[in-house]
């Protein structure tokens, strides 16, 4: 059964979307001065203002956001009852909900007034996936060629963010140049070499001292320096190159481990890339390496071992573990297919060297509905045509008249922006993309704008099984690593690099488990229609071995990902548990609970708090370690105009101060100043290494706090055990972000009575994340304009 509050939220809807809008004046709030004086300007007048809200100095202008989002936050804090406090005389009943109805009358009303239909640019990933599958080439590289994308409300896929200047213009000119050449590729097929190598021929001058030299090929030891690169592979032309390493332990009967990285690994001018951690079991049988990559002329790769100590020099005689590396094959670049097929896809079955102007303006006719995303009218071709037949008219070769056709197209409005066309809601083809660039990142594919053309787009059933086809493509990966790279931060996990004399654990393959944590995790919830609940809190999650160590999980062997049930001890259940939240929310040296408190409040609450006041000062953690950051928030919460905000955001934090900067579990802080020496030893990288850690044991840990609705907590135990019990809360702050993602703009006040919609149709599921999805395709917000 719908609420109350979703009943009123309905019949202001219906009764005001018609009417003027309230909030350009100050008349709408005459009605509310009453209540005001009577209850709220003792606290929030011009002499205490109270959690930094001065109600005299408001404003009433709704129409400025700052404006508006001050008196939404004091509609929801009278609404919630948390103010007027309850040690002030309380309105009654019929009072209350005279403000609150007078209130919500301006703010929904003009919120709904002030919504713009903005065109939204595609931004960096769009564009670059769309250019992939529209002519099959999957490797295309134009993402870096254009500038950084805006974010706003968390996401760089908002249209009033998204600018398009005259500069961008010439990138775009650029990429579309790039993007022709590589479509046409080369005149002739190149040729497949396969070529062998041994690190015998580029290893002479470390032979015994680095590596040691044996008959099948070259034995590594360190773990750090190591000039362990392939030479002499026949890597001339850029394309797809597939490679078999063979290796084996030395020296040792346990599984040992490998880094493999590509691209410009020999002169270290241009990118070079981890490729992969591979696991080389023991015994005499070699372990073939298998992995394919896409490279540039004279790029190679190099192998180096993985937590095996650092420097060796006489490699000759030590008896420590080695991987014995023998012969790698190189075979490419491959080609499945010639003549490439994204020149069909550009060209069709036109030979350049025989068409004529009328094939140019066929191309350009058939091209045309593809890159705008619908049909077109032959209007709509005609200037693309004209650009075309006037270059060959001043005697430019054929394809390259064709070429200024198709960069005309590529930098036109119907292809840089997503037009959606609509009163009440938007047309079928425009649905079609938005559909499209919500789960797979790129450009509608035929069945979905062969539906669009038949009107068939908006029928609940044809939604619903294209939903479904969408997300089991393996294109919705790309909706998971976007999605969850924005609003989990994960885009952020390299902002900063953990010290490494306080974290000498942290390596790469910890940094990859650990973001492969969280998106598994997401793609396990999705894929299974699990509840979102367990976002907060779950008795599973997804590890692999190096994973497993770090959290002290005991059974999980082997690199492989898979799905643990956790002990019921463990804290790690859901994205409060995962190292890589706990990496994004921490600098390199030390966590803040107004941090992570502040992510905790924005991405799970759904409640993100305004920035602090300009002329109050950032706390900054004591680095000797001997003052707690506690004891610096408790000092710096005394003030009034920020004890309000810090009621909210500290908890959370407190709690996760659990977790060290890169997600394992304290006791007590790491400190580099004063503390205790560590007793029993640890060392850097055992067993190999034998190097003492360097950081002391410093202040102890307190987790414990008082959320802001009462509730104590001893530790992040209890707290997360607390938020378990808000279902819904995950549920309407996942609605706002998958809106906000998928439509290209922040969500208002008068969103909230789909949103509630949205979240009550979904209890059933018990809040299944694939239903959520459903459900946010289906409502209208999703189909407005």
């Amino acid at each position: 059964m719908k609420s109350n509050r979703l009943s009123f939220f309905t019949i202001i809807l219906a009764v005001l979307s018609g009417n003027p809008a309230f909030g350009q004046g100050g008349k709408w709030a005459d009605s509310l001065s009453g209540f005001l004086s009577e209850h709220c300007y003792e606290c929030h007048d011009d002499d205490v203002s109270k959690g930094g809200l001065n109600l005299l100095d408001l404003g009433t202008n709704l129409y400025d956001p700052e404006t508006m989002r001050r008196w939404v936050l004091a509609f929801d804090k009278v609404e919630s009852g948390e103010m007027p406090p309850e040690k002030k005389p309380r309105p009654g009943a019929k009072e209350m909900g005279q403000f609150l109805a007078g209130l919500e009358k301006s703010i929904f009303t003009t919120d709904l007034k002030r919504k713009e239909v903005v065109l939204r640019r595609l931004n960096r990933l769009e564009y670059q996936n769309t250019l992939r599958d529209l002519f099959a080439l999957p490797h295309l590289s134009v993402r870096d060629m254009l500038p950084e994308d805006a974010e706003a409300h968390g996401f760089d896929t908002i249209g009033d963010a998204l600018e398009l200047s005259t500069e961008q213009m010439l990138v775009y000119l650029e990429a579309a140049d790039y993007l022709l050449d590589e479509a046409i590729g080369p005149k002739d097929k190149p040729e497949t070499v396969t070529s062998t190598s041994n690190l015998k021929t580029s290893s002479g001058r470390v032979l015994g001292k680095l590596f040691r030299e044996h008959d099948e090929g070259v034995v590594l030891f360190s773990s750090s320096y190591s000039p362990s690169v392939f030479r002499g592979f026949e890597i001339k032309q850029p394309g797809v190159y597939r490679f078999s390493v063979r290796a084996r332990p030395f020296q040792s009967d346990r599984k040992m481990i490998v880094r493999i990285y590509a691209g410009d690994v020999i002169a270290r001018r241009g990118k070079r890339w981890l490729s992969g951690h591979y696991e080389i079991e023991p015994g005499e049988k070699w372990t073939e390496i298998k992995f394919e990559e896409y490279l540039q002329p004279r790029d190679s790769i190099q192998i180096v071992t993985y937590r095996n100590g650092g420097h060796e020099s006489k490699a000759n005689e030590t008896t420590r573990p080695g991987v014995l590396v023998g012969d790698a094959t190189c075979t490419g670049p491959v080609i499945e297919k010639w003549p490439l097929e994204s020149r069909r896809k550009l060209l069709g079955n036109v030979d350049p060297n025989k068409a004529i102007a009328h094939d140019a303006d066929e191309v350009l006719k058939w091209l045309l509905p593809y890159f705008y995303r619908r049909t077109v009218k032959p209007e709509e071709v005609e200037p693309f045509q004209s650009l075309t037949r006037a270059a060959l008219a001043d005697g430019r070769p054929w394809l390259e008249a064709l070429r200024i056709g198709i960069k005309g197209i590529m930098v036109s409005p119907g292809f840089l922006f997503l037009e959606e066309p609509g009163r009440e809601q938007v047309s079928d083809f425009a649905l079609a993309s938005r559909l499209s660039y919500f789960l797979w990142k790129t450009t509608p594919d035929r069945e979905l704008l062969s539906l669009a053309a038949r009107s068939k787009l908006q029928e609940k059933e044809v939604l619903t099984a294209q939903v479904e086809r969408l997300l089991k493509d393996p294109r919705s990966q790309r909706f998971i690593d976007d999605f969850t790279g924005q609003w989990l931060d994960l885009y952020e996990i390299d902002f900063t690099e953990p010290d490494k004399h306080l974290f000498p654990e942290y390596d790469e393959l910890l940094r990859t488990s650990m973001l492969e944590e969280s998106k598994r995790f997401f793609s396990e919830i999705l894929n299974n229609d699990l509840s979102v609940t367990n976002f907060i809190n779950a008795d599973w999650t997804i590890l692999n071995s190096r994973l497993a160590e770090h959290y002290g999980i005991p059974g999980v062997d082997g690199l492989n990902y898979r799905k643990v049930q956790l002990p019921p001890e463990s804290p790690r259940g859901g994205l409060p548990g995962q190292a890589a939240i706990h990496k994004v929310t921490a600098n390199g040296t030390n966590t803040s609970p107004v941090l992570r408190g502040n992510w905790m409040l924005e991405n799970i609450f759904g409640e993100p708090v305004p920035p602090p006041p300009a002329n109050v000062p950032a706390v900054e953690p004591d680095i000797t370690g001997a003052t707690s950051l506690r004891d610096l928030l408790k000092k710096h919460s005394e003030s009034k105009s920020c004890v309000g905000c810090h009621r909210k955001i500290d908890p959370p934090g407190f709690a996760l101060e659990r977790f060290d900067p890169i997600g394992g579990w304290r006791d007590w802080y790491r400190s580099m100043g004063e503390g205790e020496r560590i007793e029993p030893v640890r060392f850097v990288d055992p067993p190999i290494n034998k190097v003492r850690v360097r950081y002391k044991k410093g202040l102890p840990v307190d987790a414990s706090g008082t959320t802001s609705d009462g509730y104590d907590f001893a530790d992040f135990k209890e707290f997360k055990a607390h938020l378990a019990n808000r279902h819904d809360m995950i549920a309407r702050t996942l609605t706002e972000k998958l809106l906000a993602y998928s439509l290209g703009r922040g969500m208002g006040f008068s969103d909230r009575p789909d949103i509630e919609n949205i979240v009550e149709s979904t209890t059933e599921s018990n809040y299944g994340l694939r239903s959520l999805i459903h459900a946010v395709v289906q409502s209208p917000t999703f189909r407005k304009p």
